[in-house]
């Protein structure tokens, strides 16, 4: 992140409850009806998003993407428009960020962050909101994907444990079963919620018995003979998901590396710990939410400031490098892929020039 960027991120996090005060109060000065339908709770939830807001463009300033912000704002549209809600409101309110800002933050930084607001706008304004599917007409095991996920929204994890089994037994490879129906599944899931066809209930269902299914195939992934290489694998501090990361160190564990899973939410420390005592060639680190990118970068200057292992080599990985594809250079790793087979491919290579 360069200084100027630094000094405004800086000056947005000291003023956000202010700046989100003040969008809170000019959303109701416009609204006042909505205060006495839905009482102090609306002004709460209203209060709520605007830190939400402001949190997501400080990230995309941090770390200079304009695309992290617009991402955003489609996001949020869709999942309002959805829910038959007036995506107007969200319009408005990001014009309120662009007032609040002019009224508490330095002229040549608050136009900085607005410059970031009004090309946001644009999107928001000039954009309709797409229709997105992951299952495309074509693509391999489509239709096997769809029955996976059908059994799974019905609340079958069993049959649908049975059917991937059956897959197996019928010779499809585990690799193409992870690529093409659990990675393609998880992806229609997020953005079924998104569209307000289920509900978080069913997300978080489909999450957790696609895991319980992949660990059912584990005696035949491990079994892998091994070539000498060792991958640790993680989410940073804070991220809650980790089925993608998940995915990735079982793919590599497929290829023949030694995988040593640490899970979601590791603390920095553990996993410098983790990363010396099992001797890795590679670290590959999930971020699927943006706005914990400073988190990865905080992690990755740990680990180079660490004289035993500054020569590790870095893959990061998530939504917001498939966004931003050169964004890993911006924290300071050693190459990003948007499948596994593209982070083993890297990862490989990075290891042999190590060695």
């Amino acid at each position: 992140m360069s200084d100027s960027n630094s000094s405004v991120v800086q000056s947005l996090e000291e003023h956000k409850q202010a700046l989100a005060q003040i969008m809170t109060d000019l959303y109701f000065k416009n609204h006042p009806e909505l205060v006495e339908e839905y009482g102090e709770k609306a002004k709460e939830k209203c209060y709520e998003d605007a830190i939400y807001h402001i949190n997501y463009l400080g990230q995309a300033i941090r770390v200079d993407s304009q695309k992290i912000f617009n991402s955003y704002l489609d996001w949020a549209r869709t999942m309002l428009k959805e829910r038959g809600e007036d995506v107007n409101d969200l319009i408005d309110n990001i014009k309120f960020l662009k007032k609040a800002i002019y009224q508490r933050i330095p002229r040549d930084e608050a136009s900085e962050l607005t410059l970031y607001i009004d090309r946001g706008l644009a999107v928001l304004q000039n954009e309709e909101v797409k229709e997105q599917s992951f299952f495309q007409s074509g693509d391999p095991l489509v239709e096997e994907a769809q029955t996976y996920l059908d059994f799974l929204l019905s609340g079958k994890r069993t049959e649908a444990g049975e059917y991937i089994d059956k897959l197996v037994k019928e010779g499809v490879a585990i690799k193409d079963i992870y690529e093409h129906i659990f990675q393609k599944s998880q992806y229609e899931v997020g953005a079924l919620w998104q569209s307000n066809i289920i509900s978080v209930a069913h997300e978080h269902y489909c999450t957790a018995a696609t895991q319980l299914i992949m660990s059912q195939l584990y005696p035949k992934i491990f079994s892998t003979k091994k070539k000498g290489y060792k991958l640790v694998a993680c989410s940073v501090a804070d991220e809650l998901h980790e089925i993608g990361i998940r995915m990735v160190a079982d793919f590599f564990e497929m290829e023949g590396w030694d995988t040593y899973y640490m899970g979601a939410n590791m603390p920095a420390h553990n996993l410098v710990s983790a990363i010396k005592e099992y001797e890795a060639d590679v670290l590959a680190v999930s971020v699927t939410m943006p706005l914990h990118l400073d988190k990865a970068g905080k992690l990755i200057k740990t680990i180079r400031s660490d004289s035993e292992i500054n020569d590790l080599k870095i893959l990061v990985g998530g939504y917001p490098f498939r966004i931003e594809p050169e964004l890993w250079k911006k924290l300071g790793a050693d190459g990003s892929a948007t499948s596994a087979k593209e982070a083993i491919k890297l990862a490989t290579k990075l290891s042999t020039q190590k060695s």
